[in-house]
């Protein structure tokens, strides 16, 4: 949560009813601004202790961020409480959002859709949004599709961008065939877009890319995709990397390629993990580096890449970046099998007839015990999506590339195609 947003959405309604606190509030913001959160704390808590509703919720906001002092959960939400009984929305919106995380309390999905239904009615548009996210994870019984559909409207006509982008992803979702949904979900795109909203401008260039909701345009593709990845979506950037790896609709490019996977891949896309070890190991474009591409296998097949379980098995197999080890190369390609590899059944298979029973019996149970720890852990797993934050921008990116939108699962199955064949298989295990 961000104070800057506070600002805009508290601070200038109190500016303009406020009169004489004018002067305070404007030290306040400016204070703030340069940095100096000990006096901006400490002037917006002499409003709040006045019983200034939105200097409350601003001193809740700078406690649970630690800014001015240590972070004081307790004092936070106590200054939130007292902010809400003067029915502040922005304070409703933020006791939800709270509960809602499981940030600093227990996680209570039915308390916190009580205070975003209560902002909402307000016309906040964050809680607006918030709200339909919590009806469409079914994560509270209450509230049905056509509720939800509502709530992103009302969202989506204030302006917000992430409204805007869930709710082209349900017209999309619930009828790609349908030449209408299909314009209403692009002009929402374009809205969420216009205003610098990463995840929309991925998606429209996906869409010009793979040529169904918009005529194909490989250079509107490229621009939207870039100008997504310069924000630092891993998603664009692993699509834009790829399209310079393979030289398939624009000029290939090893250089920008491994710029853009790269980047992704520190950001622990597995996918452009996977493919910077493929990259590494080819020596595309840089000079081969087996050391280099198993760091970049391991990475992704710690996150559940299969392809990259297997490729780390293979390399096990041969000694090429890490030591020659038989044990571990059944555990990856054990791994890689279960998530429905076919190159990894092989190798498991014919891998199994060359171990005794006592080393067969390790790499099943580290198979056992990998799946285990990352089966608690979640990093295997699909992401939850993540609600707002008090500033109406995510907290976290929400997992827009698991929601199934066509797009994106018409490029992924694109790029599968094309480096299928680049698939390693073991040596002296399976041929390829």
């Amino acid at each position: 949560m961000h104070l800057l947003r506070a600002l805009t959405i508290t601070g200038v309604g109190l500016l303009l009813g406020s009169g004489g606190a004018y002067s305070d509030w404007e030290q306040a913001g400016q204070a703030w601004q340069q940095g100096d959160y000990v006096s901006a704390l400490a002037q917006w808590q002499a409003l709040a202790e006045a019983g200034d509703a939105a200097a409350q919720y601003n001193t809740a906001i700078m406690l649970l961020d630690g800014q001015g002092r240590l972070r004081d959960p307790p004092a936070a939400r106590d200054w939130l409480q007292r902010a809400a009984a003067q029915n502040n929305p922005d304070a409703w919106f933020c006791l939800g959002y709270l509960l809602a995380q499981g940030r600093d309390v227990p996680r209570d999905d039915a308390r916190a859709a009580e205070w975003y239904r209560m902002a909402a009615a307000a016309g906040h548009a964050a809680a607006q949004l918030n709200l339909a996210l919590l009806y469409r994870a079914r994560r509270v019984s209450a509230g049905n599709d056509a509720e939800m559909v509502r709530l992103l409207r009302a969202a989506s006509g204030q302006g917000l961008a992430p409204a805007q982008f869930v709710l082209a992803e349900h017209y999309l979702q619930q009828d790609e065939s349908d030449a209408a949904s299909v314009r209403q979900a692009v002009a929402l795109y374009r809205a969420a877009a216009g205003q610098g909203h990463a995840p929309a401008q991925r998606q429209l260039g996906l869409m010009y890319l793979n040529g169904k909701e918009l005529d194909a345009d490989a250079g509107e593709a490229v621009a939207w995709l870039t100008q997504a990845a310069q924000q630092n979506d891993a998603d664009a950037q692993y699509y834009l990397g790829m399209l310079y790896r393979t030289g398939e609709r624009i000029a290939q490019d090893p250089v920008q390629a491994l710029r853009w996977l790269q980047a992704a891949a520190m950001q622990g896309h597995p996918r452009a993990q996977y493919h910077l070890g493929l990259i590494y190991r080819e020596g595309f474009g840089v000079a081969r580096d087996y050391n280099a591409a198993a760091r970049w296998y391991r990475a992704a097949a710690e996150l559940g890449e299969p392809r990259a379980q297997n490729n780390l098995g293979n390399l096990y197999v041969s000694g090429n970046g890490v030591p020659q080890d038989f044990v571990l190369a059944h555990k990856w390609f054990n791994l890689a099998a279960a998530r429905g590899n076919e190159n990894a059944v092989r190798n498991r298979d014919k891998l199994a007839g060359q171990l005794n029973d006592v080393q067969l019996a390790e790499a099943q149970r580290l198979a056992r015990q990998w799946d285990r720890a990352h089966a608690r852990s979640g990093r295997a797993g699909s992401a939850v999506p993540v609600l707002l934050g008090s500033d109406g921008e995510p907290a976290q990116a929400i997992d827009e590339a698991s929601g199934g939108t066509g797009a994106a699962d018409d490029m992924h199955a694109w790029f599968g195609r094309w480096f299928g064949r680049d698939e390693t298989v073991a040596q002296g295990v399976v041929e390829p």
